[in-house]
């Protein structure tokens, strides 16, 4: 009798149940630790301090700027203001703010396609490397070349010959 009161029976198994909950969460804690700790020690380490270093916080205004969305509303109306002050002095006109979403696929299809011409150009002028700047000696260059080529297919059309004539 004395052991059975010593010896505490869980009630319907709420405590085994318990139990495991607090075992799990204590194993789930302890990841989260592991992975909290890895992540102190990135954060501590050479290449988050010189990307930091690189980036220095923005200016006081500035973190105003985003503590005041009224103050960001303001200086956001005056460089519109100033950029087309720039822009009427500049003689540049951007239609980038008016255009809707049609204009600006329309227009990135058309620098799109101007980007595939120039690269078509390009490789067309790389075929000319090589030559002198003058049209009539990049001609003579040219013809120069044609002979060499001529002179090796003939070479190759007799080493041809030579080889069909040996097996025979």
């Amino acid at each position: 009798m004395a052991t059975s009161l010593a010896k505490p029976k869980p009630v319907n198994g709420e405590a085994d149940q318990q139990l495991q909950r607090v075992e799990t969460l204590h194993q789930q804690l302890k990841a989260e630790h592991a992975r909290a700790q890895e992540l102190l020690a990135r954060l501590k380490g050479e290449e988050y301090q010189a990307a930091a270093a690189r980036n220095p916080p923005p200016p006081p205004k500035a973190q105003d700027w985003v503590r005041d969305p009224k103050a960001l509303d303001k200086k956001v109306a005056e460089f519109r203001k100033r950029a087309e002050k720039l822009e009427k002095a500049a003689g540049v006109k951007n239609n980038a703010l008016d255009m809707g979403l049609p204009e600006l696929k329309a227009e990135e299809r058309e620098i799109r396609d101007l980007e595939a011409r120039v690269s078509g150009l390009e490789g067309r002028v790389r075929g000319f490397e090589g030559l002198p700047p003058d049209k009539d000696l990049a001609l003579l260059e040219v013809e120069k070349m044609r002979k060499e080529l001529e002179t090796l297919a003939r070479r190759r059309d007799a080493m041809f010959e030579g080889l069909v004539e040996g097996e025979k």
